[in-house]
């Protein structure tokens, strides 16, 4: 079993370039613990819950059972310091300086550990971390060195297992099912091998209905796709059957990540703090599993940028319903986890909202128009030259990349959920297609983003 390290923090510590530092509304006794699982590399549909036929994921349903599955929740940015950074923030990753792995996070933001911590909970994080900055200072007392998921299991359990003076926020995050990244090239996977796929086509997925590359594609995606074909997307020469095992192989990954989920599950339950625990469940991005004939991440297509997100609430009303609210979790997350534990955001602009009345079932409408993500290709900077916006409304989905011809995908997502038919020169489509340049040139300025966008006219 892992070392638990447990830093000592002075109560109340400053947080760098603010004087906030977080209270709470709620005695200690009436406030629950909070425990966020997260997987990595996890597309939303990759749960049996959601009604797939192709895997089982029975700790994931056991969540979905007791709490509220949303069904559209993005990510601000579909790769993993990115959109982890922006969780324990607040904030996109233009904001607060990270536009890629490798980077580091602008100091001066609240994080969403030390506002948690500083209002009184215990803090602890097991697992991938991957955020721009450190652990400590982004105010988590109890750390574990884990290397593999078995041991962030193991090392969330003897927390959970721990006698606590104070309500604790916990989260356990995992590394699979990113060794899908391995498994397209190849490679031995790092948290263990899974048997080979069948031969037999019988027996496998079938490709996704929206495999095929969609006509007027931005040139852009396959420019990266082609520079980067030697490692990260090896697939140019893939047959059906070499995308039906790479699936079969991801669905296996995301079995395997499952049996660690339970093991917390199981640990909370018999520590009797079940009843008292507000559970998140959510995934740092998602996977392209063969649609539009891409693997990995980084694309704004909605396998990449979609994610899980599922909140058992102990006192939900509606317990295994799901939720259709636009949700963001790298803007969501953190005031979502404020407000169960009844702490003070911080003062200063917000982009997001708590989804928490969504998951204790209340019928508050939810006010949200649309949700953002962003991308920048490459590893620690734009070497590839490559960016890209998204913003999603109820019916429709604009994408536009900074670079390539033909910059800009519309698809209207009720008639076309697989995004196979861009609109952009749709003379019927022209008035939504400007008014969604126009709400992505308002998100933009407010969040000084400074993006080559096309004028709203």
């Amino acid at each position: 079993m892992s070392t638990l390290n447990r830093r000592m923090f002075v109560r109340g510590a400053g947080l760098v370039g603010v004087t906030f530092l977080g209270c709470s509304r709620r005695a200690s006794s009436d406030r629950p613990n909070v425990l966020l699982i997260m997987t990595d590399q996890h597309t939303d549909e990759a749960m049996s819950c959601t009604g797939n036929p192709h895997l089982e994921t029975p700790a994931m349903d056991r969540i979905a059972a007791r709490g509220v599955r949303f069904t559209r929740s993005y990510v601000t940015q579909p790769l993993c310091l990115p959109c982890r950074s922006s969780i324990q923030t607040g904030r996109y990753p233009h904001e607060i300086g990270t536009p890629t792995n490798g980077t580091k996070l602008n100091r001066g933001y609240p994080m969403l550990g030390k506002l948690v911590q500083a209002a009184g909970y215990d803090t602890a994080y097991f697992g991938k971390w991957h955020v721009g900055t450190s652990l400590e200072e982004a105010g988590y007392a109890v750390t574990s060195s884990a290397r593999s998921d078995t041991e962030t299991a193991k090392s969330t359990v003897e927390f959970l297992r721990t006698q606590h003076e104070k309500p604790f926020f916990a989260t356990a995050s995992f590394l699979n099912p990113h060794d899908v990244c391995q498994l397209a090239r190849q490679q031995d996977l790092p948290q263990g091998p899974i048997p080979q796929p069948p031969d037999d086509p019988s027996e496998l997925p079938p490709v996704p209905e929206n495999f095929e590359i969609p006509e007027s594609e931005p040139a852009a995606i396959r420019t990266i796709q082609a520079k980067n074909r030697d490692f990260h997307y090896p697939t140019a020469e893939w047959s059906d059957l070499d995308w039906r095992q790479y699936i079969w192989g991801y669905y296996r990954l995301v079995e395997k990540v499952d049996r660690e989920i339970g093991t917390v599950l199981d640990g909370l339950r018999d520590a009797g703090r079940e009843s008292n625990t507000i559970v998140i469940f959510t995934s740092d991005h998602g996977e392209g599993v063969a649609s539009h004939h891409w693997n990995q991440k980084q694309v704004l297509y909605e396998q990449a940028v979609r994610v899980p997100l599922v909140i058992a609430y102990p006192l939900a009303s509606k317990p295994g319903t799901t939720s259709d609210a636009l949700v963001s979790t790298g803007i969501d997350l953190m005031p979502t986890i404020l407000g169960a534990a009844g702490v003070e955001s911080p003062p200063g602009p917000r982009h997001g909202q708590s989804v928490e009345p969504l998951a204790r079932g209340s019928s508050r409408a939810w006010d949200r128009r649309y949700v953002v993500a962003e991308t920048t290709f490459g590893r620690g900077a734009r070497d590839d030259g490559v960016s890209g916006r998204m913003l999603r409304t109820e019916r429709f989905k604009y994408v536009i990349y900074n670079t390539g011809d033909g910059r800009e995908q519309f698809f209207d997502l009720n008639e076309d959920p697989g995004e196979m038919t861009n609109l952009v020169a749709e003379p019927a489509y022209q008035s939504e297609l400007r008014e969604h340049r126009r709400l992505i040139s308002d998100w933009a300025s407010r969040t000084n983003d400074d993006f080559p966008l096309v004028t709203a006219v």
